[in-house]
């Protein structure tokens, strides 16, 4: 999922990642913490002094499959924040293809890459949540970008794009992300025949599994995903600063 979603800045750590693009997304401006890279005090200083870099508050993806048990805590007693608590959903392509209909009104596209249609409605979606135009060439031109092999489909009513979705492939996993469907078209089948193709998609690019991540309280997204044969595998949260940090207060 990491590599799927790109940041401009990587800086590793043993096996944490610490990440920055330009503030465009939790997941590529927070620590990916993933196992043991050294005493945890120490990797959060790390972290804090890299965003404190970028005039950022620090924030951490914290996984319960792969952070260390510790991390959790120390970053509570440290005066972190817990939010966004997200589900990663697995599937079979071949389940979610059958579970997942396309709808016969509906015609579907697919490119290597996203195209302009393609993008205006992703961003007509994600625009929403305050974002503005530096922050969708952020997402255009590096996040949407990945090295890796990929699929983007535009679901068509006529000629009009009406839901969009993307799929990135690495190790035989295809990760599904990027999927939006402008209110105006919802609770059509759209977000369905999304699904349905790039089921489709994954098997042709070498993946014979899915994996998506899905906000717990996205009530409507999670009973898409359950109809089409996902199931929660793990989560993960976010843990961020409540301000930017000028130092930490024991004064490390």
């Amino acid at each position: 999922m990491a590599n799927a979603w790109p940041p401009q800045v990587v800086e590793r750590v043993g096996s944490w990642r610490y990440r920055w693009a330009g503030g465009v997304t939790r997941r590529a401006n927070s620590v990916l913490a993933v196992g043991d890279a050294g005493p945890i005090d120490g990797l959060i200083d790390r972290a804090e002094r890299f965003y404190r870099e970028r005039h950022a508050r620090p924030r951490f993806q914290v996984s319960c499959a792969s952070a260390p048990g510790a991390l959790a805590g120390t970053l509570r007693d440290r005066g972190y924040r817990e939010s966004g608590r997200t589900l990663v959903q697995l599937a079979d392509p071949g389940d979610v293809a059958r579970r997942a209909p396309s709808a016969a009104h509906l015609a579907h596209r697919v490119d290597a890459h996203p195209t302009g249609a393609w993008f205006d409605t992703y961003w007509s979606v994600e625009s929403i949540r305050g974002r503005g135009l530096d922050d969708a060439a952020v997402c255009r031109d590096v996040l949407l970008r990945p090295d890796l092999p990929a699929a983007f489909v535009a679901v068509l009513d006529r000629s009009e794009v009406v839901g969009v979705g993307q799929v990135v492939v690495e190790d035989g996993w295809a990760g599904v992300q990027c999927m939006a469907t402008p209110p105006p078209h919802r609770r059509r089948g759209v977000a369905s025949t999304v699904l349905h193709a790039l089921a489709l998609q994954a098997p042709a690019l070498g993946a014979d599994r899915m994996y998506l991540a899905v906000m717990a309280d996205n009530v409507g997204a999670r009973k898409v995903y359950d109809r089409a044969g996902f199931t929660t595998a793990y989560d993960y949260s976010y843990f961020a600063a409540p301000r930017l940090l000028a130092r930490h207060p024991t004064g490390r």
